[in-house]
């Protein structure tokens, strides 16, 4: 898979809108791969890193024979740090608009 094209932080937020209008408690996004995940635990939504455990990724590359940043995407779940917290998705939404970040 070819890396996604770079998407700006409006047309993120506006994704991030559908999806949690549709339900998702999870949208990923970042760069020309994802790297980062919204997510909301325990009434709060947050930004968390994706982190990609070792040993599930030594596990597919011994099965398949190949590993590509496709995979490490995929496998990659929602771990520490978390990047930014808010009560509500107004205010994540507010917090990702003040920060510079370099995927956008």
């Amino acid at each position: 898979m070819a890396p996604r094209p770079l998407e700006s932080l409006d047309q993120f937020i506006a994704r991030l809108r559908r999806a949690v209008a549709s339900g998702a408690q999870e949208v990923r996004f970042g760069g020309h791969h994802f790297s980062h995940a919204v997510v909301v635990e325990n009434g709060h939504w947050r930004v968390r890193k994706l982190v990609l455990d070792r040993a599930q990724a030594d596990a597919f590359l011994k099965e398949r024979g190949y590993f590509m940043p496709e995979n490490a995407e995929d496998l990659a779940e929602p771990g520490e740090p978390i990047v930014f917290e808010a009560a509500d998705l107004e205010g994540l939404v507010a917090l990702l608009k003040t920060a510079s970040w370099p995927m956008w």
